[in-house]
């Protein structure tokens, strides 16, 4: 079909491609006024929100990812331990790939190291986890190091002097509370070595976060618990000290000596 206005039209194309060609050579930056301001706030004005310690951070990210993870509860009286799942929940551990996203976010919030071993496997992830809840809660490095083994934030709290946000203690005789860490020993033969608080070496470790308290037992939530962030319920003796068991033989308390 013939255009009745050709004369125009070109004229308007060329309009817009000289507007473009003086728009890019002008490489002018637009400045946005900003909408509110930048400096500090009164220190002697207080948060409009009730604002959660580190302590509750920790303990409320824990239960969150547990969540995510469909709220497994590890059964150690079973051979061999196994997840028990709340009813109607779909059972789900580290391969399913929304739960996998979280194991990477875990272990690159920490490590540089690649997730996966020389024969495809997963890498244990357990310490990735305890160090994710501490960057997400706001722990500095100088008070928990990020690392993939738990025996390096262990040792870097043991030898800490002063004593900075933990203080490593011996499980026989000092109770957890919630936001404590509590370790364990992994491996016979590692285990028959660290018999004690006072021989403790270094070697393959998992630990647990505490959130919540009863009478007799302590609930804790970990990573990497039978291919999942599953809660533990751990028993408490009359001195409410943690009672060690073949699977989970407790040797230390890192207690969190501030909100």
């Amino acid at each position: 079909m013939k255009r009745k206005y050709p004369f125009l039209t070109r004229l308007f194309y060329c309009s817009v491609l000289s507007t473009s060609v003086l728009t890019l050579m002008s490489c002018t930056p637009r400045v946005f006024e900003q909408p509110y301001s930048l400096s500090p706030p009164d220190a002697t004005i207080a948060p409009g929100i009730a604002v959660p310690s580190i302590r509750e951070r920790m303990i409320f990210l824990a239960i969150q990812e547990w969540t995510l993870f469909g709220n497994p509860v590890a059964d150690y009286q079973s051979d061999p331990p196994k997840l028990i799942f709340p009813d109607q929940k779909t059972p789900a551990n580290e391969a399913h790939p929304a739960l996998f996203s979280r194991v990477n976010m875990y272990w690159q919030s920490v490590s540089s190291l690649p997730l996966f071993g020389y024969e495809g496997e997963l890498r244990p992830w357990s310490a990735a986890f305890i160090g994710w809840l501490a960057r997400s809660a706001g722990v500095s490095e100088s008070d928990l190091p990020s690392s993939v083994l738990h025996w390096d934030y262990i040792e870097h709290i043991l030898k800490q002097s002063p004593p900075g946000r933990f203080i490593a203690r011996d499980a026989r005789s000092h109770a957890p509370k919630p936001g404590d860490l509590i370790c364990a020993p992994r491996g016979k033969s590692f285990i028959d070595k660290v018999d004690s608080f006072t021989n403790l070496a270094r070697g393959a470790y998992h630990c647990d976060l505490a959130v919540n308290r009863h009478e007799r037992s302590l609930l804790v939530i970990g990573g990497n618990v039978l291919d999942a962030v599953s809660m533990t319920e751990v028993e408490l003796d009359a001195d409410s000290y943690v009672v060690p068991t073949a699977d989970r033989p407790w040797r230390i308390i890192i207690e969190q000596r501030t909100p």
